[in-house]
């Protein structure tokens, strides 16, 4: 071909300017970086090391302010035993206190635990077993404590000069009540707590204590204590430590490396400041990324002048070939013939067209395929039905529904239909599966439009307290839903089990019911049955609402629903007034519901209880709820006005939102 022949000098001599004069650009920006990055080396790394100091300030006041909070949150629960206080405080023989105290500090870990009466008198302490009678109600972590509030704080020993972070914990029977005594537990600030701190930062930590006189001593650290000593805060980096307000900072040069630190103080529970902590890093490992950075570049310059020679010659002789391919190429894919093979490694835009080209081939090859497969399983998906339709019983434990699910046994049954746990084969998931009982679709069409009514109103909730709906099939006339498969525990098993739950189990189950209701509302979907057998509690302590088979949609169109007016669904046990009544509904009607649930988790049963069905639907309508308290005197005040208030009989006095009703519970604890 003549043609080519002519042009193909003038492809090769275009595409090598462009890329010389590239090459040259590349070239120059990389000689003014080098140039500029040697100058602001130095001055970046200074940024970096303030940053990286920043950060690990911010890092190690959270480590310790974590490990204070466990030690805090093991006090509060010890101290909350009623067994645990009365061996500590009813006990006549010192010993025998001191030795529960020894037994609580190896328990929690602690490096030593003291108790003190009502009046802050000591009446043992673990490090110093002949202390006693010491009025420590002076101090503030004690007197905090005495007041009722848990307090926490550094703690100087006067005598060996070792540095503490102690909890102070009222021994109380309740929070309203007076303290009978104080609890007082601490860690020591030393070695082993700044290497934990290193291995969670990779910075070094230097933890340290002032003296009677001001003066800064090492208590703990990562590094050589007489190389790092020299290099504390001074009188005047102190005075600045001590407000606070300024980042203090520290150099030390530390076994010939050159290490940048920052400061913060550890404070009383006053606010004195006893010590502090200074996080250092090394500044020369900082620089050193970019001296390396600094050679790398000088070398790439040079190497770089050198390829792009030698690319320059062979792109340039590469450049038609791939393009005389692609046309072939092109024209056997017009004709049919999908096997074409474009072999094109390149990087360049010939690259990226060829794996274009190949990647529009391979999608053409795969929907040829699926149209095959789809023609030819036609006929097997017939026979399939037939034979599945004369077993008369397509879902039974061991076998395999709508050729896709591995039936493992059966959860439960309803009056909508039955619940069976399996596992999709296609995704190697579990999944639970929800068919319709036959007999409740003969001659019932309302049934039919419930259920499929529920995927489309479940399948808008996405949250992690409901149970996410998969979606919804027929075989052989059997309709079923597959949905989240979640193995835990029903509310009303853990109540049947438990009895009454404790106010913090029943706040949590109620804060994560709310969340539930609130992300169905903000869809406009009403639960209708909120009932602790419709709530799951999973291994990992998330609530889950499951059933939405009865919701409906809150703001549905005017004319006949889905029951006719009158007829009500759900269970009379939680269901509002309203519902009973077989008005019309809003979210506030699964708010009572979320009430009445609420009250049988602080009681162990639910507020009214009937013989018969009439009577308990007529105590729902018109009666009163009981106050949770008659029943139970430990639940709070607090609590139970929330209950009463969600189960108010007008829809107006109760809780307007799910929202609010979590904020309600939220604001006791």
């Amino acid at each position: 071909m003549p043609g080519s022949s002519a042009t193909r000098p003038v492809r090769f001599g275009l595409a090598a300017k462009i890329f010389f004069a590239s090459t040259l650009l590349v070239v120059a920006v990389l000689g003014a970086s080098f140039g500029i990055t040697a100058l602001s080396a130095t001055r970046t790394a200074d940024a970096g090391v303030a940053r990286a100091l920043a950060g690990t300030r911010s890092a190690v006041a959270n480590l310790l302010a974590a490990r204070t909070r466990t030690l805090a949150g093991l006090s509060a629960v010890s101290a909350g035993v009623p067994q645990f206080r009365e061996r500590l405080l009813t006990s006549r023989e010192r010993a025998n206190i001191l030795d529960q105290a020894q037994e609580y500090r190896d328990l929690i870990g602690a490096a030593w635990v003291l108790v003190t009466n009502e009046a802050g008198i000591l009446l043992a302490r673990t490090d110093y077993p002949d202390q006693f009678d010491r009025d420590l109600s002076s101090g503030a972590l004690v007197a905090a404590a005495l007041s009722g509030d848990q307090a926490s704080g550094a703690w100087l020993d006067d005598v060996t000069g070792r540095l503490y972070e102690a909890v102070a914990t009222p021994l109380a029977p309740s929070r309203q009540a007076a303290p009978q005594g104080v609890l007082v537990a601490a860690y020591a600030m030393d070695d082993s707590v700044a290497q934990a701190i290193k291995q969670a930062t990779t910075s070094d930590v230097v933890l340290f204590a002032l003296d009677t006189i001001g003066r800064p001593y090492v208590v703990g650290s990562t590094l050589a204590r007489e190389e790092v000593s020299p290099a504390l805060p001074d009188n005047a980096q102190l005075a600045a430590l001590a407000q606070d307000t300024v980042a203090v900072r520290l150099e030390a040069h530390v076994a010939g490396e050159h290490l940048v630190g920052l400061a913060a103080p550890i404070r009383s529970a006053a606010g004195d400041m006893y010590g502090g902590f200074v996080a250092f890093r090394s500044r020369d490992a900082e620089l050193a990324a970019f001296r390396t950075l600094r050679r790398t570049m000088l070398l790439a310059i040079v190497l770089g002048v050198a390829l792009a020679l030698v690319l320059a010659f062979v792109l340039a002789r590469h450049v038609a070939e791939p393009v005389r391919r692609l046309a072939l190429a092109t024209r056997r894919v017009q004709d049919g013939d999908y096997g074409v093979d474009i072999d094109v490694r390149s990087g360049d835009e010939i690259g990226i067209l060829s794996q274009a080209f190949q990647s529009l081939v391979e999608d053409l090859k795969e929907k040829a395929a699926l149209v095959e497969y789809m023609m030819s399983a036609t006929g097997a998906a017939a026979t399939q039905r037939l034979t599945a339709a004369r077993t008369g019983d397509l879902v039974r434990p061991g076998t395999l529904f709508a050729n896709r699910y591995e039936v493992k046994e059966m959860l439960g049954a309803g009056g909508m239909g039955v619940v069976y746990r399996a596992v999709d084969r296609e995704l190697q998931e579990p999944v639970a599966i929800k068919t319709l009982r036959p007999e409740a679709l003969r001659g019932d069409a309302v049934a039919l439009e419930r259920f499929k009514q529920e995927i489309r109103l479940a399948r808008k909730i996405t949250h992690r307290n409901v149970v996410r709906t998969y979606d919804l099939g027929e075989v052989n006339g059997v309709y079923y839903l597959t949905m989240e498969y979640v193995e835990g525990t029903s509310l009303k098993q853990l109540i049947g089990s438990r009895g009454r739950l404790p106010v913090p189990v029943t706040l949590t189950i109620g804060k994560q019911l709310c969340r539930a209701l609130e992300v169905a509302h903000d869809q406009g979907v009403i639960h209708r049955d909120i009932k602790p057998q419709n709530i799951v509690v999973d291994p990992s302590g998330f609530l889950k609402v499951m059933d939405f088979g009865i919701a409906r949609l809150a703001n549905r169109p005017q004319g006949k629903g889905l029951t006719e007016e009158g007829a009500s669904i759900g269970t009379p046990d939680y269901m509002s007034p309203e519902q009973l009544s077989g008005m019309e509904l809003d979210a506030r009607s699964d708010l009572y519901s979320a009430g009445v649930v609420l009250f049988e988790c602080v009681t162990g049963r639910p507020p009214f209880q009937a013989e018969t069905m009439y009577a308990l639907i007529a105590k729902h309508v018109e009666e009163e709820p009981p106050d949770p308290r008659t029943l139970d005197a430990a639940v709070p005040e607090s609590l139970a006005r929330v209950i009463l208030k969600a189960m108010a009989k007008e829809p107006a006095h109760r809780y307007q939102s799910a929202g609010e009703l979590h904020d309600a519970l939220a604001a006791i604890g």
